[in-house]
């Protein structure tokens, strides 16, 4: 089946898979623990139209009762050469489908899965 939209994005998706995660918790409670979220990012140009883009995502409280490691990798096709703007649209794009994954890996007995808020990631904090 093939859309047709006057809204076609020059960000072409072509590929994502998350290629490695872990998950692992303490056996005593963990309602009350704060959870803190890392995220780091590379963008790779592999041709001259097309990026790979590696997203890890690390969240955990201080005290090591819960620990989540995601990587995802994606592969985008673009004609923009624009750098900033292409991280910026791709990691907003791949972003949820990371949320979605750690919270149905986080879906088990005795624990409220880990549903991450909506949140700006790239920011402007490369040198």
């Amino acid at each position: 089946m093939e859309i047709k939209t006057k809204y076609a994005s020059p960000l072409i998706l072509k590929d994502i898979l998350i290629s490695e995660s872990k998950f692992s918790r303490v056996e005593s409670n963990i309602e009350n623990v704060e959870l803190g979220i890392n995220v780091e990012r590379e963008l790779e140009k592999i041709s001259e139209e097309e990026y790979r883009i590696v997203l890890e995502v690390m969240v955990t409280d201080g005290n090591e009762k819960v620990n989540i490691y995601v990587k995802c990798v994606a592969k985008f096709n673009t004609e923009q050469d624009n750098m900033d703007l292409i991280e910026r649209n791709t990691i907003a794009i791949m972003f949820p489908y990371v949320r979605s994954y750690i919270s149905t890996l986080t879906t088990q007995p005795g624990m409220a899965p880990v549903v991450l808020p909506a949140m700006n990631i790239v920011l402007n904090d490369k040198k």
